[in-house]
């Protein structure tokens, strides 16, 4: 059974575009899309008790609907499966992305830096996992062709990483870009 594309939503635009992006995507393997809500988002929120986890638990299925009717309203015919975890979120979406391929994200979420590129909860995820995950833009715009990007690390060996990004590449005919920092 092949793994679904998990994509982790929290009801800001940047999570919409991604869920629609990876609806497209899951259509495009004859996959399942998960979307998965992570409530309990920040490490300083305490148990049930705390008002924020108490108001952001009733919150997530309004969340997980949003994103469900707008993945239908683009593919009304694309699997998708609501699941709602504990935070904190980065922790919870690096756990979730051992079992997806890929997971995608928004680049920017419910956070209040504004003008960042990309989102505290995103880079955590991006550091952390060790399977593959996209990040999409807000504009990103149905299939419109964007770069295909993948981190290498020299010092251990990627070739499954770099068949993935390949691969990924040439499904999107987009550009690969290999990035090693």
């Amino acid at each position: 059974m092949e793994s679904p594309v998990v994509v982790g939503v929290d009801g800001s635009a940047e999570s919409l575009a991604a869920a629609e992006w990876a609806a497209r995507e899951a259509a495009r393997r004859g996959v399942a899309l998960r979307l998965l809500h992570v409530w309990g988002r920040h490490p300083g929120q305490g148990g049930g008790t705390d008002t924020a986890t108490t108001v952001d638990r009733r919150l997530a299925p309004r969340v997980l609907e949003r994103a469900a009717e707008r993945v239908h309203a683009v593919l009304p015919d694309v699997r998708v499966h609501e699941v709602q975890a504990d935070g904190p979120a980065a922790v919870a979406l690096v756990r979730a992305a051992e079992d997806a391929d890929p997971l995608v994200l928004g680049s920017r979420g419910l956070g209040r830096v504004a003008g960042l590129l990309t989102g505290s909860v995103s880079l955590g995820v991006v550091a952390r996992a060790t399977r593959p995950v996209v990040l999409v833009r807000p504009d990103a715009g149905g299939d419109a062709r964007r770069d295909v990007v993948v981190g290498v690390d020299v010092i251990g060996t990627c070739d499954e990483l770099l068949a993935y990004a390949f691969e990924a590449a040439r499904r999107h005919r987009a550009r690969l870009r290999a990035l090693h920092a």
